[in-house]
């Protein structure tokens, strides 16, 4: 028995206008779907901000910036948002013959259909099925890697690889050297990044505190803080906090300096965040402090990585539902065993390693 055909296409259309994280781990998504098309013309839709982290990848022609609200305070745009129709008759006028639609939503599949691609193919969640030529049944329990390739499986494309990239071009590197001197210093340097949209996410600051300082004690380590301009003043209050000397880069540097940055640190140290994912995507040993959200499904991605999170609360939704105000999934977590798993990803020192990671305890 033969599986299903890869579809016909000159034309390729990818809708994922979602955030950093979810943007970056695209990545072997496209690459892999490059592969199979060599030749065809390949854009993607992407949001205002997360999109740049897609600015130089070999394997798409053209991002396309979907900018319709400005609800996102690291995802969103500038200058006047466009409508949802201005962009189905975008879409519609570049003639697309085959659409992915990465995102979930029913407006998003209905913005594939406004489109007039031929093919659709995407997952079949949100009453969508008669939107899409090719629905795809949607495996909450497998990372998001997983569950992208899987999209491209089930129309016939070929998955040979599943490694993360990041993109960065020797112009950029040289930038950030320029704009952080203190690189060019001796010792460990590690990004911190204890910041997060949703506030759930978010590990005590405290805690955070006596962790950078045993860190501090044991390694000499300086952290790198990153992010938002609005999250400058905790930053501050965390340097403060642990008594060690920080580099606070919030709020002043691009995304794409962000990327530079975190390329040239020995290990990182983050929430669920895309933070996160992009320093896994420069290989840079990465834990992430999970708890209301899956790390089954959103770990930074590739061996040399660890997600950690409280043994037996798993997968714990309950603040995200709005069902729990103590956060024992998150909380619980002691400085103790998240510095003993940053020890570990210092001593690693840089990483090449690409592959599946696991979840940890």
């Amino acid at each position: 028995m033969t599986g299903p055909s890869m579809p016909a296409a000159e034309r390729i259309l990818v809708m994922r206008y979602r955030f950093i994280g979810d943007t970056i781990l695209t990545v072997p998504f496209l690459r892999n779907l490059r592969r199979a098309y060599p030749h065809a013309r390949i854009d993607v839709l992407v949001g205002p901000q997360s999109g740049e982290v897609l600015s130089a990848c070999p394997y798409i022609d053209e991002t396309i910036v979907f900018d319709t609200t400005r609800f996102h305070k690291y995802d969103s745009g500038k200058g006047k948002p466009r409508s949802f129709l201005s962009y189905a008759g975008l879409l519609r006028r570049r003639r697309y013959d085959l659409a992915f639609v990465l995102k979930r939503s029913l407006s998003s599949a209905v913005l594939a259909w406004l489109s007039g691609a031929r093919t659709r193919v995407g997952y079949d969640t949100e009453g969508r099925r008669l939107l899409l030529t090719h629905p795809v049944p949607w495996d909450e329990s497998v990372h998001e890697v997983e569950s992208l390739l899987s999209v491209l499986a089930a129309c016939g494309v070929p998955v040979t690889d599943d490694h993360m990239e990041s993109f960065l071009s020797d112009d950029e590197r040289k930038e950030i050297a320029e704009l952080v001197p203190d690189l060019a210093s001796p010792g460990k340097k590690a990004l911190v990044h204890a910041a997060a949209a949703h506030p759930a996410k978010m590990y005590p600051l405290a805690a955070w505190a006596a962790v950078i300082a045993r860190l501090h004690r044991e390694t000499g380590f300086k952290p790198y803080f990153t992010g938002a301009p609005a999250d400058r003043a905790l930053y501050e209050e965390l340097e403060k906090l642990s008594g060690v000397a920080a580099v606070n880069l919030a709020g002043k540097l691009t995304l794409r300096q962000s990327m530079a940055l975190y390329e040239r640190m020995d290990a990182a140290f983050c929430v669920d965040s895309g933070p996160a994912h992009l320093a896994a995507a420069a290989r840079v040993p990465t834990v992430a402090l999970f708890g209301p959200t899956d790390p089954g499904r959103w770990r930074p991605w590739g061996a040399a990585h660890r997600a950690i999170c409280e043994a037996g609360l798993k997968a714990c939704r309950c603040v995200i539902n709005d069902t729990c105000a103590e956060r024992p999934c998150l909380t619980a977590l002691t400085p103790d065993t998240v510095a003993d798993a940053c020890l570990q990803a210092l001593a690693a020192g840089r990483s090449r390693a690409a592959g599946c990671s696991e979840a940890s305890t």
